[in-house]
């Protein structure tokens, strides 16, 4: 049930990391430049793959930066069990709650004038080392996969699955927009996709 829950995650957010390589072909250059470096073309069974790319900070931060501009789920609904307060807003039992993870994780309070941009560098600190913040104050800036007890539990699976998938492709494969004066518009509520459908220009590369 993990696999099958977490694959229309990994399918929508490899769409739009595709998305937004093909229309940033110098940081397409460089995670290439970072795959190649690092992984080898035919990895044996004593190359551990997943810790490998789990270590990679551009890769990571490619992935986290995507989950943030595009989460999978743009909406969500909480049902109140019992009374509460949220903000010195009292909230009686019953209320329905709506989460926006996409207004929350493109917030300029939370992330600053860029927010709505496709900076990966913010999850690299100035080491070149990853961080897990994206520069932001807190983790609850970014809420993906929601946090807490009732967070998705296939979140980190996603994620894994998506370094994987990235990696692979981006290694194999130079990509541009299909068509390259198309505008992509994000659509959907249970998950988030292109509503029109997105063409990608692939051309094959030579192994290393």
């Amino acid at each position: 049930m993990l696999t099958i829950g977490s694959h229309e995650t990994t399918s929508s957010a490899f769409t739009w990391a595709t998305y937004l390589l093909a229309t940033h072909p110098d940081i397409q250059t460089r995670l290439r430049q970072e795959v190649r470096e690092n992984i080898p073309s035919s990895p044996g069974p004593e190359v551990e793959l997943a810790q490998l790319l789990e270590s990679l900070p551009l890769l990571n931060a490619i992935c986290n930066e995507t989950l943030r501009l595009y989460p999978t789920v743009p909406i969500t609904v909480r049902d109140t069990v019992r009374p509460t307060t949220i903000n010195d807003t009292f909230i009686p039992v019953g209320t329905q709650l709506i989460i926006s993870p996409w207004a929350i994780n493109r917030s300029p309070e939370l992330w600053g004038e860029n927010a709505s941009e496709f900076v990966p560098d913010r999850w690299i600190n100035e080491d070149g080392k990853p961080n897990n913040n994206g520069g932001a104050e807190s983790n609850y800036a970014i809420t993906t996969f929601l946090h807490g007890p009732r967070s998705c539990i296939g979140g980190n699976f996603a994620k894994a699955e998506l370094r994987c998938l990235l990696a692979a492709f981006v290694s194999a494969f130079e990509m541009e927009l299909g068509m390259p004066q198309e505008k992509i518009i994000p659509a959907g509520v249970i998950t988030t996709k292109p509503r029109d459908g997105m063409s990608l220009k692939l051309k094959l590369l030579e192994s290393w």
